[in-house]
């Protein structure tokens, strides 16, 4: 079958090795979200590189959107990306996507606007395998009760399958593997692997087990399609080796490797008066290297 191939301009950033541990290591704390401090967007290069995700903090802060982009910039991300289908929705304005169950935006049937869990799953299926590699969330309000954040190492979890089951994996990276559909605009899909390497010797990958997210086999290939889909599921459950778990508090942002973790929570319960407030936004390219010490992270 013919290798599929990655339908968008490579980035200038080596995509992340391969350090992913199921334990996450305590936030680095930073004066503002400037990251002022060398060693500290050193130390955000080096652990999403490494890890493929990390968690900054920034005490007493209560995010805004603006803020979001000021993180940007000092990580070297560029502009933030507007999905398409976003530019007109009335829950993201200049890119930043508001993820809250209330407030301008709910209730129009995207699933980050409800409190049911999320299954683990990829930003910006819609767009081009590999096109989003980066999504920061800021985290302006926690829930009350719940909303905890998860993340799987896909990349790994589908090397072992690969590995034990190649008929399996072999279903995940044709063409026609995954289509994701619209919740925004109704007959609008995208098609693409699940799956596809990223010219380093490394993998990429959007895969997504959402509710808009549909899985067709090669001819003759759904026993094993069934099969790949159940090792990926095993993979993202709670105590799997390749999921790691943690609560982002407020004043605390997640900048995660989008074309190598999956992401998704936990149902949560709201406190009426501040109300669980997520700032998302998508980014074209990686955390830039930051030298220290004469050494680059």
């Amino acid at each position: 079958m013919p290798t599929p191939l990655i339908n968008t301009p490579r980035t200038d950033r080596t995509p992340p090795r391969s350090g992913f541990t199921t334990v996450p290591p305590a936030p680095l704390q930073s004066a503002g979200w400037s990251l002022p401090e060398a060693a500290v967007r050193a130390a955000v290069a080096d652990r999403y590189a490494s890890l493929g995700y990390v968690v900054v903090h920034v005490p007493g802060s209560s995010p805004v959107a603006a803020d979001l982009g000021v993180l940007a910039d000092a990580l070297g991300l560029g502009s933030v990306f507007t999905p398409p289908l976003y530019a007109t929705s009335p829950h993201t304005a200049g890119g930043v996507s508001r993820l809250t169950a209330t407030g301008v935006g709910s209730g129009a049937g995207h699933p980050f606007e409800g409190r049911a869990g999320q299954r683990v799953h990829c930003d910006g299926t819609l767009q081009d395998l590999g096109q989003i590699p980066t999504t920061v969330m800021l985290c302006a309000a926690a829930a009350a009760e719940g909303g905890h954040s998860f993340l799987v190492d896909l990349p790994a979890a589908f090397a072992v399958l690969r590995e034990r089951d190649p008929e399996a994996a072999a279903q995940l990276v044709h063409p026609g593997a995954l289509v994701r559909t619209s919740t925004l605009v109704q007959g609008r899909s995208r098609s693409g692997p699940a799956f596809a390497p990223d010219g380093d010797g490394g993998w990429v990958t959007r895969f997504s087990r959402t509710a808009t997210d549909t899985y067709h086999p090669l001819s003759g290939g759904g026993a094993a399609l069934g099969r790949a889909l159940e090792f990926l599921d095993e993979a993202a459950a709670e105590g799997s080796r390749f999921r790691a778990g943690f609560t982002l508090a407020a004043g605390q942002a997640l900048v995660l490797a989008n074309d190598r973790l999956g992401h998704g929570r936990t149902a949560y319960r709201d406190d009426p008066d501040v109300p669980r407030l997520l700032l998302r936004g998508l980014f074209t390219r990686r955390p830039a290297p930051v030298a220290v010490g004469g050494r680059t992270s």
